[in-house]
């Protein structure tokens, strides 16, 4: 009976796993390439965050908060990477990301490119919650494990090295 009831329990934990993985995966791997701007390394980071999740699925008491919990997990696991890809960059040399010549907004695609891996992790990533995916501040702030004054700063930081970047 016991035994039965611990299947059941681990079958619908399972069950539930695969639908949010189904679910969530597309917008985590767009949060996580719109901030790591690496298809691979955006992959790995979604990756570890579903490892992550698996590890404490049943912490989670609101089953309904389960996307923004797996945000917040994605988001971070993002800046970690990136810390640690900048990390190895600063140690070997500087790797040039190659894009397409298309425009976006009048610049090159090369230009906002480069524009973009100026910004600090923390910048982009706010970025790229608040005018690619429209959270709000407060849930940007949510995600980044920071408080809202701290996310209306590095938004405000990120526009105006985007400009100065641009402008030169």
């Amino acid at each position: 009976m016991i035994g039965a009831l611990l299947h059941d329990a681990a079958a619908r934990r399972a069950a539930d796993f695969d639908e949010a993985l189904v679910v969530q995966t597309p917008r985590l791997l767009g949060i996580a390439l719109a901030i790591l701007r690496d298809p691979a390394e955006a992959e790995d980071a979604v990756q570890e965050s579903w490892e992550l999740a698996w590890r404490s699925w049943d912490s989670l008491r609101d089953p309904d908060a389960r996307g923004a919990w797996l945000r917040r997990i994605c988001v971070r696991r993002c800046l970690r990477r990136q810390r640690r890809l900048r990390t190895l960059q600063r140690a070997e040399s500087g790797i040039e990301v190659e894009t397409a010549g298309a425009t976006c907004a009048g610049y090159r695609a090369v230009e906002w490119e480069q524009a973009l891996q100026r910004l600090s992790v923390r910048q982009r990533a706010v970025l790229v919650l608040h005018y690619q995916f429209g959270y709000t501040l407060d849930e940007c702030a949510a995600h980044l494990g920071c408080r809202p004054g701290t996310v209306r700063q590095h938004l405000a930081r990120a526009l105006a090295r985007l400009r100065s970047n641009l402008d030169d």
